[in-house]
């Protein structure tokens, strides 16, 4: 005969262990506050611009380099960091007019659709972000760079 302390000890036993997974499988879900979307897929986040590791998804396509999305008020804003964590850019887009924001330690280059700069020769195109309505590219040539927002 089978003791009945034995199977309601189990029994509570088995539940502890599914409202724990249960817990650790929740806190992996996004957060409606931290992965606000622009409506095209692209989780963007609300908090964080400017800081190294920002809690939000990297968008980059370009294993070099990490690319992280903010958006607040309508304004999206795309943070470009190396992989030590310093941001290199900031990019501004309201309704397909793009600004870049004075961030990081160094000014970078950057070549904008209604302010073209000339791409330097013999540079090396490397896609880093593809958005729904543009595209952020990086020509290397040598020891530069140049940064380009590219309209689809």
């Amino acid at each position: 005969m089978l003791n009945t302390s034995l199977i309601e000890e189990a029994i509570v036993r088995i539940a502890v262990i599914a409202v724990t997974v249960g817990m650790v499988v929740a806190a992996y879900l996004p957060m409606p506050a931290l992965a606000q979307s622009d409506d095209h897929g692209t989780h963007m986040s609300q908090a964080g611009l400017g800081q190294a590791y920002p809690a939000t998804v990297n968008l980059s396509q370009d294993p070099n380099w990490l690319v992280y999305g903010f958006q607040r008020d309508g304004i999206s804003y795309f943070q470009v960091n190396d992989l030590a964590g310093r941001v290199q850019l900031i990019v501004g887009n309201a309704d397909g007019t793009f600004w870049i924001l004075p961030a990081g330690e160094t000014q970078v280059p950057v070549s904008l659709p209604g302010q073209p700069s000339p791409v330097p020769a013999k540079a090396v195109r490397s896609v880093v972000y593809r958005g729904s309505n543009f595209v952020l590219v990086r020509y290397s040539a040598g020891s530069g760079a140049l940064w380009a927002i590219e309209g689809r």
